[in-house]
């Protein structure tokens, strides 16, 4: 009997995962290094997120594209910057985002990942401008392989007139052709590797005034 089609699609999903992780553990750790600083003076370079006032990253962690240079780069040209944190309201396991600056303390949270101590300056996720997304996989027309929590597609279900502008943060190494996807995957608008600013197919936020 075949399987159903969920069962495939999330049978896919995780080879996908698995191969991708294994392209991104395989680049050397100066690499590593080197195209996080690369990536940030990129993110300066385009004039739609230099200009943006509220820009959400994520806290890199593992062998994820390193934020630190970024969030540096940002807060020294006066860009708020904001970190995202699960919502302790039961049953609603969604994303807002906590402001962050050099004094923030941070600590370890659920699966080892940082967050702020203090959240009392925080924007729920449709007042930012811009996000920087965190990704296992992507493809050209903006599908995007998370870690299968489901929190940014969660979040960003909702978007009115594509704000926040979703921008995937990746190595190039993390491309692949087709993603398959489920309905509710929420699509990028853009990705942004070490080879350089993506516009994503699928997507024509970028008119009057795009960089």
């Amino acid at each position: 009997m075949a399987a159903p089609a969920g069962d495939t699609l999330t049978t896919s999903k995780s080879a996908l995962r698995r191969a991708a992780r294994l392209r991104r553990l395989a680049i050397p750790l100066a690499e590593r290094h080197r195209c996080a600083r690369h990536i940030a003076r990129l993110l300066l370079d385009r004039r739609k997120l230099r200009c943006a006032r509220h820009i959400g990253i994520y806290l890199s962690q593992g062998s994820e594209l390193g934020t630190a240079p970024a969030i540096r780069a940002l807060l020294a040209h006066d860009i708020q910057v904001y970190v995202p944190v699960v919502t302790r309201l039961p049953k609603k396991r969604e994303l807002y985002f906590v402001r962050l600056d050099k004094t923030t303390p941070l600590r370890r949270a659920a699966y080892g990942i940082r967050e702020p101590v203090r959240r009392t300056r925080h924007r729920v996720a449709r007042r930012l401008d811009v996000v920087l997304v965190p990704l296992v996989a992507f493809d050209d027309r903006g599908g995007r392989l998370g870690q299968g929590g489901g929190y940014y597609d969660r979040s960003f279900a909702r978007r009115c007139a594509r704000r926040p502008l979703l921008v995937g943060y990746a190595y190039h190494v993390q491309r692949v052709d087709t993603l398959p996807l489920d309905a509710w995957d929420v699509r990028l608008d853009a990705i942004l590797t070490e080879r350089g600013f993506h516009k994503c197919r699928a997507f024509s936020p970028f008119t009057a005034g795009a960089p």
